[in-house]
C-alpha cells in the first residue's frame, strides 16, 4: 500500500514503519520511493496558498529520508527565511552528472545516499513577496497620499503661475462712533464708558497732536451749581490754523458762533472756513442728545472737519450738548470723550486726568482765557459728607500734582470733586439736597 500524501503548509514527514511515500513536488513531480520493509523513503510537502512556499530536503536521522517544508529551505536540508524578494521553489530531479547527484534512475527513483547517485533534486526559484513588504508598500503609498491632500489646493485658494504678489487684502476701514455731551455733563465716550464732569475749567475733549478740541465747564443755576459744557473751541494743525468757538445763546455765557474770534452765523445759514477747510452750518434741525431738551426751540450748528470728524453742537440759553463723530486718530488721542481704545473700563474720570491732566495747561488754551472758577456750598457739603477723608487727602494730592502747585483752593477743590463724583451719573441729585431757596427758585428758571 502506498504511505500518506505530502503535507500542505508544513513540513512533509518520512514514511514511518518501512512503508513508501508519495507526494507533489512542485506541482506535480509525482514518484515512488521504497517498498515494503525499506527504512527509506522521501516526503516532498507543498505550501499552496498565500503567496508562499515551504521547500526543501532535509535528512531524517530517525527514518533515514528527507522531507521537503522549510520555509525558505534550500533543499539539502537547511530551512533559510527571506523576507523580501525570491525564495526557492519545490525540487525537481535533474541529471547533473555519474557521480555527482543523490539518485539514479530505475524502473522507480531510489535514494543511494548523497553523491552516489547521478540525479539530485534542484529547486527553481520563484517571486515571493510576503504580507511585511505589502504591509511596507501600502504605508508608504498611504503617506504619499496624505501629503498629496495635504498640499493640494483648497476651493478657497489661488494657485498662482506668475512671480510673488504683493497685494493683499484690504483692511476694513475703522469704524466710526459717537462721543456724546449733555446736561451737567453726561459723557458716553467713544468707548461706551460714562463719566461726569462736575467741577469748573477748561478740559480736554479730544487731545492729538494734529486735532484739538477742547471745552469750557461751568456751573449754573440750573444744576445747582455742577457744571455744564458752557463753551468749546476746536483748533490744531488739521484746520490748517484757524478756530471756531461756539457760545451758548445767553449774552452773559458769550452768544456767539466765532471763527478766528471773528463773530460768524448771526443767524441760521451756511459758512466756509478758510480755503474751504471746514464748513458750518447753522439751523434747527438735528437728533437732541436729551430728549428732555425737546421742549425748547433748537438752534444747532453743525461742523464738517477735515479727517472725516463731524461735530454737532446744540445752543442752550445757558449750555451746550455735543455729539462727535469720527473714527479713531493715527497716533492715538484722549480727553472727556476717551482714549477710543476699545476698552471701556480706562474711561474713567480718575484715570483721564491722570493721562492727560485735570484741566487743559496754559500754553495748550485754544480760549483767550481761563474761566474764573467757583465752588458752591451745595458742592463742599457734597464733598464733605459723601466723599471719604482718604479719598479727599488722595486727590488732592493728585490735583495739586496736575494744575500745579500755584492751583488755588477752589481750583483744587473742583479738581477733587471731580475725582470723588466723576463716575456717579445722578449726583445733581444729591445736590438738591443741599441747594438753598434761591438756589431752588434759580433752577426752575429756563435754561
Amino acid at each position: 500500500m502506498h504511505g500518506a500524501g505530502g503535507a500542505v503548509g508544513g513540513a512533509g514527514m518520512a514514511g514511518a514503519g518501512g512503508m513508501g511515500n508519495e507526494g507533489v513536488a512542485a506541482g506535480g513531480g509525482h514518484f515512488h520511493n521504497g517498498s515494503d520493509g525499506q527504512q527509506s523513503g522521501a516526503n516532498v510537502g507543498l505550501l499552496g496558498g498565500g503567496g508562499g512556499v515551504s521547500t526543501g530536503v532535509a535528512a531524517m536521522t530517525t527514518l533515514g529520508g528527507i522531507s521537503a517544508g522549510c520555509l525558505g529551505g534550500d533543499g539539502v536540508g537547511r530551512c533559510t527565511e527571506t523576507a523580501c524578494g525570491e525564495v526557492e521553489g519545490a525540487g525537481s530531479l535533474t541529471f547533473v552528472g555519474t557521480g555527482r547527484g543523490d539518485w539514479i534512475t530505475e524502473t522507480t527513483y531510489k535514494y543511494v545516499g548523497a553523491g552516489a547517485g547521478d540525479l539530485t533534486v534542484v529547486t527553481t526559484s520563484r517571486s515571493y513577496m510576503p504580507m511585511a513588504c505589502l504591509a511596507v508598500v501600502a504605508v508608504a503609498l498611504g503617506t504619499l497620499l496624505l501629503v498629496a491632500l495635504l498640499i493640494a489646493p483648497t476651493p478657497s485658494s489661488t494657485i498662482k503661475t506668475a512671480g510673488p504678489s504683493t497685494t493683499r487684502a484690504p483692511r476694513p476701514p475703522p469704524m466710526r462712533k459717537t462721543c456724546s455731551f449733555w446736561g451737567d455733563p453726561h459723557i458716553v465716550t467713544f468707548d461706551g464708558a460714562r463719566p461726569s464732569i462736575y467741577g469748573d475749567g477748561e478740559f480736554w475733549i479730544v487731545k492729538h497732536s494734529d486735532v484739538k478740541i477742547q471745552g469750557r465747564y461751568m456751573g449754573t443755576a440750573y444744576t445747582y451749581g455742577l457744571a455744564a459744557t458752557q463753551k468749546i473751541a476746536v483748533g490744531g494743525p488739521f484746520l490748517g490754523g484757524h478756530t471756531i468757538e461756539v457760545e451758548p445763546m445767553e449774552t452773559a455765557y458769550g452768544g456767539h458762533i466765532l471763527v478766528d474770534g471773528q463773530v460768524v452765523l448771526t443767524t441760521f445759514g451756511n459758512y466756509t472756513v478758510g480755503n474751504n477747510v471746514a464748513k458750518i452750518r447753522y439751523d434747527g434741525i438735528g437728533e437732541l442728545p436729551d430728549k428732555a431738551a425737546s421742549k425748547w426751540e433748537s438752534r444747532i450748528v453743525h461742523m464738517e472737519l477735515p479727517k472725516g470728524i463731524t461735530f454737532t453742537v446744540f445752543r442752550w440759553s445757558n449750555y451746550l450738548d455735543l455729539t462727535l463723530e469720527m473714527t479713531p486718530l493715527e497716533g492715538g488721542q484722549d480727553g472727556s470723550c476717551g482714549n477710543f481704545n476699545g476698552d471701556a473700563t480706562d474711561d474713567t474720570t480718575a484715570e483721564i486726568f491722570k493721562r492727560i491732566g485735570a484741566r487743559v495747561g496754559t500754553s495748550d488754551m485754544l480760549f483767550s482765557k481761563r474761566a474764573e472758577v467757583s465752588f458752591t456750598v451745595e458742592e463742599m457739603q457734597m464733598l464733605r459728607e459723601h466723599c471719604s477723608p482718604q479719598m479727599i487727602v488722595e486727590g488732592e494730592l493728585e490735583c495739586r500734582k496736575e494744575l500745579g502747585q500755584n492751583a488755588s483752593t477752589t481750583q483744587v477743590n473742583a479738581c477733587v470733586f471731580d475725582v470723588c463724583f466723576g463716575m456717579n451719573e445722578h449726583a445733581l441729585q444729591t445736590a438738591k439736597k443741599y441747594a438753598t431757596p434761591e438756589d431752588k427758585a434759580a433752577a426752575m428758571g429756563k435754561p
